[in-house]
């Protein structure tokens, strides 16, 4: 009975995939267009960038490759930014499958108890539980996806066993925040007008580390004396950042000295040594590198979004207003602008707040009042 209950479950299973819609040649193209290339996991620096869906397709079933394909083409995943961020979690995912659970191809047939185990290295690891909840909700959505489609999935990943339980906003686990004059002595650490240049952008522009690196050459605009950069927000809306004076020299020094591309479509705004687009990693790597010559204490806890949430603040506390900094950062909702303005020197305005209120309690009659 049960050889025969099996038997009914694989052949349902199987007509289940057979049915699943696969992507059209039109779809696939425009996935693979928006992920670009990037350095294999665990692959050392020197390795040559390979297509991320090319890697996806070798991390995973044939099945999972192909809705995977359709889930990065939604239209609730249309910023390239975005793509590229679910499919390096799911790379992630399969390469921990790979030499935790020894599958060689990823699927989704994980267990809850394979959740916690990946829960309780990631923590043994160090990771926050910012990066965490990313990974955990990329891989949620993906099972989501996939139960839309009818498939016979169910999520392994528990509310209450697995999702971080964390306060959000600029706290303990987001970015750090530096003082302005640790941006200046980073800025002097660096050896090379590459370095510089990265940030100077990432600063004076409050730039998002994916909108630098998928900036290209071509989303440069001279008008004039001002230079402008094209950037793809996060959500897709394309905008327009003033480069600072110097950053602008930066970047014309920058470019006359750059390693040619030899890719397919336009170069990359800034490169690495071998002329590869940089990625989010390569930048974490230089500005550590720069924040621990520099004397910065802690630089492992220097991120690229430590130098747009400083960038933020440094302005909050100079006075610009919440839609200035709304403006400033590409924050669609000013709701998160205000985790900013809420979070810094908090204890000290709400004190002077109340301090300003209680200027009513003049009226409490003297003698009950403490007399000193």
């Amino acid at each position: 009975m049960d050889d025969e209950r099996s038997d009914g479950l694989e052949r349902h299973y199987q007509a289940t995939v057979a049915e699943q819609p696969r992507p059209d040649a039109s779809t696939e193209a425009a996935v693979r267009r928006s992920l670009g290339a990037r350095r294999p996991v665990g692959a050392p620096r020197a390795a040559e960038p390979v297509d991320r869906l090319d890697l996806l397709t070798e991390a995973l079933s044939p099945e999972l490759a192909a809705l995977a394909v359709l889930w990065l083409g939604g239209t609730r995943r249309s910023s390239p930014q975005t793509r590229i961020a679910y499919a390096d979690d799911l790379l992630l995912w399969a390469e921990w499958a790979r030499h935790a659970l020894g599958r060689d191809r990823f699927a989704l047939d994980l267990h809850r108890a394979e959740v916690t185990m990946w829960l309780s290295q990631q923590q043994d690891a160090g990771a926050t539980e910012s990066s965490i909840a990313r990974r955990l909700s990329t891989l949620s959505s993906l099972y989501r996806y996939a139960a839309s489609w009818g498939l016979q999935v169910v999520s392994p990943i528990s509310d209450d066993d697995h999702r971080p339980k964390f306060h959000r906003g600029r706290r303990a686990t987001s970015a750090r925040v530096l003082q302005a004059d640790d941006i200046s002595a980073i800025l002097a650490a660096a050896t090379d007008v590459r370095d510089a240049l990265v940030v100077g952008l990432l600063f004076t522009g409050a730039l998002r580390v994916s909108e630098l690196c998928a900036a290209d050459d071509n989303d440069r605009q001279d008008e004039g004396r001002r230079t402008w950069l094209v950037i793809t927000r996060k959500g897709g809306a394309t905008v327009r950042v003033p480069l600072e004076t110097t950053v602008a020299e930066l970047l014309d020094l920058y470019v006359a000295i750059r390693p040619p591309w030899t890719g397919p479509g336009p170069a990359p705004l800034v490169a690495d040594a071998a002329g590869n687009r940089l990625d989010r990693h390569d930048v974490t790597r230089l500005l550590r590198r720069l924040a621990k010559t520099a004397g910065i204490p802690r630089p492992e806890k220097v991120t690229p979004h430590s130098l747009r949430a400083t960038a933020i603040t440094d302005q909050k506390r100079r006075g610009l207003n919440a839609e200035d900094i709304q403006e400033l950062s590409g924050h669609a909702d000013v709701r998160t602008v205000m985790i900013y303005i809420d979070d810094d020197g908090r204890s000290e305005r709400v004190s002077a707040i109340t301090d300003d209120l209680g200027r009513v309690m003049r009226a409490v009659p003297r003698h009950l009042r403490r007399t000193v």
